[in-house]
């Protein structure tokens, strides 16, 4: 493997950490085949950021339910596809107790499909919508929304729209304070997939840095706080950085 040494040292950190937490972006899912938003062929680079805002918006969400799902719809609804090798990795690393924690920007749920057990979703995830009706509350799943077949799903119990629980522009991010102290209790942090570039996680990240801790970054091109990793993995595939991380970490055992 081309990184074998900065393998070894991210071992040697992870097997002295006592609290390790992982943070993953766009990039891990990628290699799920869910494509990236904010990547050179996604829907920011093709219908530019500006229009994508104004519809994936709460105040379009609101307003005019239909225009917001025929996007959504569009461009936010993918076919069922399988957790990642690297998801899964991350997966048996919890089971093992190697990391304690995800806090992830994806909205996929590919993290506990694969089977981690404390994952922060801080904007959501896009398997469950939830009915806008404050005295209902009611959730679904999106294999009950779609048996619906309508453009603008509605609540069995009341009628009201359902929302995609996903955070929209225009929201808060769900999960700040659990986000946070995950992030910024952990000893080492572990970034994967991510540029860094969204905030507030990645003002989270950049928090962290300042602190003597130890900052290590798994991605396939820079990111925003590489200056400041004591390890940065340029990685085509993941999830084999993370195999073989694994790999070495039950034999230091």
């Amino acid at each position: 493997m081309k990184y074998d040494k900065k393998i070894d040292q991210v071992v040697r950190c992870l097997a002295n950490s006592p609290n390790t937490v992982v943070v993953t972006g766009a990039g891990i899912s990628t290699e799920a085949g869910i494509p990236d938003f904010r990547g050179k062929n996604g829907i920011y680079r093709q219908l530019g950021e500006d229009r994508v805002m104004d519809i994936i918006n709460i105040d379009t969400f609101r307003d005019n339910p239909r225009l917001f799902y025929d996007f959504y719809n569009q461009y936010f609804v993918f076919p069922p596809v399988e957790p990642s090798l690297a998801h899964y990795v991350l997966a048996d690393m919890e089971r093992e107790g190697f990391i304690r924690g995800i806090v992830t920007q994806n909205i996929d749920g590919l993290h506990e499909r694969a089977g981690n057990r404390r994952v922060v979703a801080i904007h959501g995830n896009s398997e469950r919508y939830v009915c806008t009706n404050r005295d209902c509350g009611e959730g679904y799943s999106s294999a009950q929304v779609k048996q619906q077949g309508a453009v603008v799903p509605t609540c069995d119990l009341c009628q009201a729209v359902l929302k995609p629980d996903v955070i929209l522009f225009g929201e808060p991010i769900k999960d700040f304070a659990d986000a946070q102290d995950l992030i910024m209790g952990a000893r080492t942090l572990v970034v994967i997939g991510s540029s860094l570039t969204v905030y507030p996680l990645a003002g989270f990240v950049k928090a962290f840095s300042t602190l003597s801790q130890d900052l290590i970054i798994i991605n396939q091109g820079p990111t925003h706080l590489d200056h400041a990793a004591l390890v940065k993995i340029e990685a085509d595939h993941t999830g084999d950085a993370l195999q073989a991380i694994l790999r070495l970490l039950k034999r230091k055992r």
